[in-house]
């Protein structure tokens, strides 16, 4: 052949290469000798689980609820019966003389190293609102052991005749206790509000009429000693200050005390004993002048 050879390094060609050129057939060739033939076959199936028993799926979530339960009922059991939660300090606050601390202490005594988790607040308060001094208890547990007690004392305001005694009363009207003796009725130096039949809201009532003399007249306000309550409206006021009741109209006893003020020279000049001044009237004074009998009794004794 004609032509020019270029000399040079043949460039390498792989084992699969020789071996499908010197067969003569590149694309047919067969595995040369040394070469590494690849499995490419479809692999089995895979190994198959074992299946769980179905008691044993129901163990996990059974023992779950189960630990929701018990723990707090064993919780519960054990702060229901331990010696931790009971009832070891009562802490008083609102006691007066009339309810002192020792008397809220004693009263809740048979309580004391009882639970206080189990303890009835209810029956707890009946039992010291069955003291005629208090009015209102609130009690609130501190645990583990101490029970909060808060009082509050109904005020007397009035002294209420009942019969051949007499009560003390709050606001409005109850009865609280009966006095002791008239003596401590003095002491306690408390208005006598007597009622010629049931007014509702009495006692308030005559406390504002009270209330209206002061205003205008004190002295004769702080010598009152009794009020007699005729009708929602209507009072009788009985004065240290004055030697005869004067009734009354609520809302007009400023004005009316005035004018009496004014007439009460003239009055003791011509009426030697006075039974009562009326001063429910808007244009005049009524005053009931005493029996002769009474009025020469008054005399004799002057003179004498």
């Amino acid at each position: 052949m004609s032509g020019s050879v270029v000399r040079g390094p043949m460039p390498q060609m792989s084992g699969m290469g020789l071996s499908a050129l010197s067969s003569g057939s590149i694309g047919t060739a067969g595995p040369a000798s040394g070469a590494r033939v690849l499995d490419f076959r479809r692999g089995g199936a895979p190994p198959r689980r074992r299946r769980r028993h179905p008691l044993l799926l129901l163990l996990r979530p059974l023992a779950a609820a189960l630990l929701v339960v018990l723990v707090p009922l064993g919780l519960a059991a054990w702060v229901l019966t331990s010696r931790r939660f009971q009832l070891q300090e009562v802490l008083v606050e609102g006691g007066t003389l009339r309810v002192p601390p020792d008397w809220v202490r004693g009263a809740l005594a048979p309580y004391r190293g009882r639970n206080l988790v189990r303890l009835s607040l209810p029956e707890a308060a009946a039992l010291l609102e069955s003291n005629p001094w208090i009015d209102r208890v609130e009690l609130q547990k501190e645990l583990p052991g101490r029970l909060h007690v808060a009082l509050t004392e109904r005020r007397p305001v009035a002294l209420l005749r009942d019969g051949d005694r007499l009560v003390y009363a709050d606001t409005d009207g109850r009865s609280i206790v009966p006095v002791g003796s008239s003596d401590e009725a003095r002491r306690a130096g408390l208005l006598e509000v007597l009622f010629a039949h049931p007014v509702s809201g009495g006692v308030a009532s005559a406390l504002a009429v009270a209330g209206e003399l002061g205003r205008v007249r004190p002295d004769w306000a702080a010598a009152l000693r009794q009020i007699e309550v005729l009708g929602e409206e209507d009072f009788r006021l009985h004065t240290e200050a004055l030697p005869f009741p004067v009734l009354v109209t609520r809302g007009q006893v400023g004005s009316k005390a005035r004018r009496l003020e004014e007439l009460l020279p003239e009055l003791e000049r011509r009426y030697p004993v006075i039974d009562s001044v009326d001063l429910r009237f808007s244009r005049r004074i009524v005053v009931q002048p005493g029996v002769p009998v009474r009025a020469e009794a008054v005399r004799a004794g002057a003179q004498t």
